[in-house]
């Protein structure tokens, strides 16, 4: 017997399949025309520490039909506004799917991406759409319902009660110290630095000294301030309906100017006011002067600017020599809040005033 083993037998290939791509079939045309556009919200949108104004994208037919009305992160709305095109034709809201043989859309922008992602398939045109400014009108008036509908709170988008706290109390010792009461005028503005969290060299205006509306505002730079004080002094009987820089602000308000709301829940967390008449209030205002509340992140830096102001006006003589001419007043401090420990740097008055 032989020991070789015998040779395999070899099996037949098998042939591969070629994969088969699918494809789409496509849209059928309707001789009917679209319209198209997006607008931002007037509302704010929280998730974590970024909190947003999202795009809202819509399409519609001539007749008046909404056929998709899709809210996109802040970005490239143009791409979104094309994809939310395609999706609207293959599942619109309303009749079966289809492709319009024209399209209207007011920015040009839109329509040159229209055309090079529809290529001749659909007319594109750009003209003005005053049907979607009938629909954005809609769409906020619902959403203004609905918020007026909710039962306002210092709570939510990621805060919790022991942060709210510790903010009520840096705000309680910043009233008591009273900033308005060294800082000359509410168009001087000091230097604001707090690197763990981002910001350098902002500009912090203190409001107050004629005994109304205390608070500070801040800004992104010394030229946003300079932008707010130029546009706030061309009507300076009315406020304006936009601002060229966004801003934020720690006021301090009147018990009889908040809803019931939220001075039923200070009443119930029993948190610290300096004045039984006096409320802190945080807002974060856009170019469009709409106001929302603040990210945890942007509590902490408010806590924290509070507490290091606090600290500064324990040297409220040099700060006072400082905005009449003195010597610049350059001061570090190291603050305990809610989230730990955090490094706040102040320049008295703004490198850039000096």
């Amino acid at each position: 017997m032989s020991s070789v083993p015998a040779p395999k037998k070899k099996r037949p290939k098998k042939l591969a399949k070629k994969a088969v791509k699918k494809t789409a079939a496509p849209l059928p045309r309707r001789d009917e025309a679209w319209i198209g556009g997006f607008f931002s919200l007037r509302a704010f949108v929280h998730e974590g520490d970024e909190a947003y104004r999202p795009e809202a994208v819509v399409w519609m037919t001539e007749r008046g039909l909404v056929l998709s009305c899709a809210a996109l992160r802040p970005g490239d709305v143009v791409a979104g506004a094309v994809d939310s095109f395609e999706a609207a034709a293959r599942e619109p809201l309303d009749g079966e799917a289809r492709l319009p043989a024209r399209v209207r859309v007011a920015s040009p922008a839109l329509a040159d991406a229209l055309r090079a992602r529809l290529g001749a398939t659909v007319e594109v045109r750009v003209a003005p759409t005053p049907e979607i400014d009938v629909v954005a009108e809609d769409l906020e008036e619902h959403l203004g319902a609905r918020d007026g509908r909710l039962t306002p709170s210092f709570l939510g988008g990621g805060i919790e009660a022991p942060a709210m706290a510790s903010f009520f109390r840096a705000a309680a010792a910043l009233y008591r110290a009273a900033p308005w009461k060294a800082v000359p005028s509410d168009a001087d503005i000091m230097a604001l630095s707090i690197p763990s969290l981002g910001a350098r060299d902002l500009a912090l205006c203190v409001v107050g000294q004629a005994g109304q509306s205390h608070g500070v505002l801040l800004f992104e730079s010394a030229q946003g301030f300079e932008l707010y004080l130029a546009e706030t002094a061309k009507l300076p009987d009315a406020p304006p309906a936009s601002l060229p820089a966004s801003f934020f602000s720690l006021s301090f308000d009147r018990a009889g100017d908040l809803h019931p709301a939220l001075r039923a829940e200070v009443a119930e967390q029993r948190w610290e006011l300096a004045d039984p008449d006096t409320y802190p209030m945080l807002a974060m205002v856009d170019e469009d002067l709409i106001g929302r509340k603040p990210t945890p992140k942007e509590l902490t830096a408010s806590e924290a600017l509070a507490l290091g102001l606090v600290e500064l006006m324990k040297r409220r003589k040099e700060v006072v020599k400082a905005f009449r001419g003195g010597a610049p007043v350059d001061a570090t401090f190291v603050v305990e809040t809610q989230a730990g420990p955090v490094e706040v740097l102040f320049g008295a008055p703004h490198p850039a005033r000096r």
